[in-house]
């Protein structure tokens, strides 16, 4: 999953450094965010000057975003064969954070 996730983190950071309007909505946000594949592991990974960092395996203390998702719906959500809102209405998709973090995350699936 590192890989995967990897890719999605320099797919954002390569957006963020094109996109006016989304350097202006992440302009100064410093965000640690957590992913815990409930059957594949934890990883997690900050978000600090614009940019994505690398993407490490293991938790971190107090994250300002928690995922929390199986691999095998992760993977549909970005294969676009499950809708997010559905997955997260339907608890497929559990994500501890405030309101405005939870639609940053919507930024980082793009």
């Amino acid at each position: 999953m590192k890989e995967v996730l990897d890719k999605l983190a320099n797919r954002f950071n390569e957006h963020a450094d094109k996109d006016d309007k989304l350097k202006r909505s992440i302009a100064g946000l410093e965000r640690s965010i957590q992913i815990e594949f409930t059957d594949n592991g934890s990883y997690y990974l900050y978000l600090k000057n614009m940019h994505l960092s690398e993407v490490l395996e293991g938790t971190i203390e107090k994250p300002d975003i928690r995922v929390q998702i199986t691999s095998e719906n992760f993977n549909r959500i970005l294969n676009k064969e499950l809708d997010a809102l559905s997955a997260y209405i339907t608890k497929k998709l559990v994500v501890k954070a405030s309101l405005s973090d939870k639609l940053l995350l919507t930024d980082l699936l793009k």
